[in-house]
């Protein structure tokens, strides 16, 4: 992003596992046999530009120069929503799988606090606001299908979303509370992370999780590719909003600028 405000952000996301349980017949030996660098150092670099893709849309552009309303707020959270459902649930299933057990943190969970977050923004009847779209079917689709299939690759999704959450996610939280004027946590909870008392030290811990997986390297290049995916179902949801940035942004111009510029 070339604005500013994004230099605040962690490299860690805005938006794999193998066992092979699935039968494959892979052995996993530790994939940082081959790199002196860890797996976590390894999976953040190789993943950087894909990370970049997803947060070089108008959307996320909009969103850290302060520019969104509440109703585009609210379908980024709505479509954010959707992510999570699926991804907490397939997370949950698998809690006691040999790869995906290891970075299981049910205080990560964010399903609750997006019910709570859309109750304040749409209302009572917040279920019926929130609509699937291509972008976001893709998305759950592909979480559903690795947990029925090869659930390994969910430490993939885990990594995309979380980490950006307690990174560039706590900047997100400040500008949208400053622009929209919110007061506490109304419809910010997502963004609060109340069970973690140290956010640096538990990052540090998720990361030496990811880099102790016993994952052989082809697994480990293959938990890269599908982090690398994730940021691109990412960098999809934020294109789908861009319609509403484009609203949302002509409220921000001086009246009467529209006119002026076709006359």
């Amino acid at each position: 992003m070339t604005d500013s405000r994004t230099n605040e952000i962690d490299r860690e996301t805005v938006t794999s596992e193998n066992t092979d349980q699935s039968g494959s017949g892979r052995s996993d030996a530790p994939a940082s046999a081959k790199q002196e660098i860890t797996f976590a150092k390894r999976l953040r670099a190789e993943t950087a530009q894909a990370h970049r893709f997803a947060e070089s849309t108008n959307f996320v552009k909009g969103i850290l120069k302060g520019v969104m309303d509440l109703a585009s707020f609210g379908n980024m959270q709505a479509g954010m929503y959707l992510v999570y459902e699926a991804l907490e649930a397939e997370l949950e299933r698998h809690k006691h799988h040999p790869i995906v057990g290891r970075i299981y943190f049910p205080v990560l969970s964010r399903k609750a606090a997006l019910e709570a977050d859309l109750e304040f923004l749409y209302g009572e009847d917040w279920h019926s606001q929130v609509r699937s779209t291509p972008a976001r079917r893709d998305y759950v689709e592909r979480i559903h299908w690795l947990g029925d299939n090869d659930p390994t690759l969910l430490v993939a999704h885990s990594y995309t979303r979380y980490l950006g959450d307690l990174s560039g996610g706590q900047v997100i939280s400040k500008i949208a509370r400053r622009s929209l004027g919110l007061e506490g946590s109304n419809g910010l909870t997502f963004f609060d992370f109340d069970e973690i008392d140290d956010g640096k030290a538990f990052k540090n811990e998720y990361r030496n999780r990811l880099s102790q997986l016993p994952l052989d390297e082809v697994r480990a290049q293959e938990v890269i590719e599908e982090a690398k995916q994730a940021f691109s179902f990412n960098q999809r949801l934020f294109e789908e909003l861009e319609g509403s940035w484009i609203r949302t942004l002509a409220n921000f111009l001086p009246l009467g600028f529209n006119r002026r510029k076709r006359a």
